[in-house]
């Protein structure tokens, strides 16, 4: 890692240090480039009118592998309500709480409204 870091060091603007296995939400940056997604969703066979039915479609498989990591491993599924709830508070009181030395923690998902009001987690 120390290598890594030296080698690309004036490409890196920040290091994160944390748990062994977590998944970051974010963005394919490529993918947001002029043209990039069309390409995207033409080798998906997806058409632009349908793209809305194609991100739930992908949304929802994403969260049924949480659900069903969650069930395999017996770890807790924790829906949150809110972006500013800290993560990885909620992570290390669980961990304290049920004495998690090793293994998965728990597995938390950011709901909308709706899907908190309508039980999909």
């Amino acid at each position: 890692m120390e290598k890594f870091l030296e080698r690309y060091d004036s490409k890196i603007s920040g290091v994160i240090s944390t748990f062994d296995r977590m998944i970051f939400k974010g963005h394919i940056m490529s993918f947001f480039r002029k043209g990039n997604r069309h390409h995207y969703l033409f080798q998906e066979k997806v058409l632009f009118k349908d793209f809305g039915k194609y991100a739930k479609k992908v949304s929802g498989e994403i969260k049924d592998k949480a659900r069903e990591l969650s069930d395999k491993e017996g770890r807790p599924l924790i829906p949150l309500d809110s972006s500013s709830i800290s993560k990885e508070d909620v992570a290390r009181k669980i961990q304290e709480e049920e004495q998690v030395k090793e293994c998965l923690i728990c597995v938390l998902a950011r709901l909308s409204q709706f899907e908190l009001k309508n039980g999909y987690f």
